[in-house]
């Protein structure tokens, strides 16, 4: 089980308006080693649900998801590809991309022979689309193995992400920017591998740039806030 809570507001000079997104959902992979030694998993979110404090004749208008998200990933030595099955033909303010994301954080890379208190970074760049804006991501993870026995592994998480993307016309454009830093804490069964718990949160700030021809720019910073917890049921 699988919960995150986002909460965020806008500034543009009068008072912060806060507003907050809950998501729950149930994932479960199921993972196999290749002949090349990677890791090939399906998984899937079930029962996946958001909640919203928009108010209904402010707020956007969220897609439905469908009620079984199907998902592939496979997981190597240097990173790890989490896919819709089938790919969505336009990924921009899908709810399925969120639960894609989610579900992509219980799939956790550990080197070969790590021993405790050593670290190792992972590096990845991704395409995203918010507010009908396609944006570049390029994160930075160092993990720490915490401690570990027969029993359990803990690993610390350290992510920094930096994000950029623009769309528009001859007469609007929009210009985002934002960086994101965050910390989770997870819990990983030695004999399954499995996640057995995890918690996390984030902090992101964005700066959007709105331009209209024979107008001055308008400039909109975001600061949102996010919670992850999941544990293995």
């Amino acid at each position: 089980m699988a919960r995150v809570k986002v909460a965020g507001g806008g500034v543009t000079g009068a008072a912060a308006d806060e507003q907050r997104i809950e998501s729950r959902g149930l994932i479960s992979w199921s993972v196999e080693r290749t002949g090349a030694g990677a890791l090939r998993a399906s998984g899937q979110v079930d029962s996946f649900t958001v909640r919203t404090s928009f108010d209904a004749g402010k707020g956007p208008m969220l897609p439905t998801m469908p009620a079984l998200l199907l998902l592939e990933a496979v997981m190597d030595s240097a990173t790890v590809r989490v896919t819709t099955k089938p790919l969505l033909a336009n990924e921009c303010d899908r709810p399925e991309a969120g639960a894609s994301a989610m579900a992509r954080e219980l799939l956790v890379r550990i080197p070969n022979g790590i021993l405790a208190g050593e670290r190792w970074r992972d590096s990845s760049v991704t395409l995203i689309c918010r507010s009908g804006v396609p944006m570049t991501v390029h994160t930075t993870v160092t993990s720490t193995l915490e401690s570990i026995d027969d029993a359990l592994l803990v690993v610390r998480r350290e992510s920094v992400s930096r994000l950029d993307g623009k769309s528009g016309s001859p007469f609007r454009s929009l210009e985002l920017t934002g960086t994101s830093t965050g910390s989770q804490r997870v819990e990983i069964g030695a004999q399954r591998g499995t996640v057995e718990r995890l918690e996390g949160t984030s902090t992101l700030t964005m700066q959007a740039t709105e331009r209209l021809s024979g107008a001055p720019p308008r400039v909109q910073q975001v600061t949102q806030r996010v919670e992850l917890k999941a544990e293995r049921r």
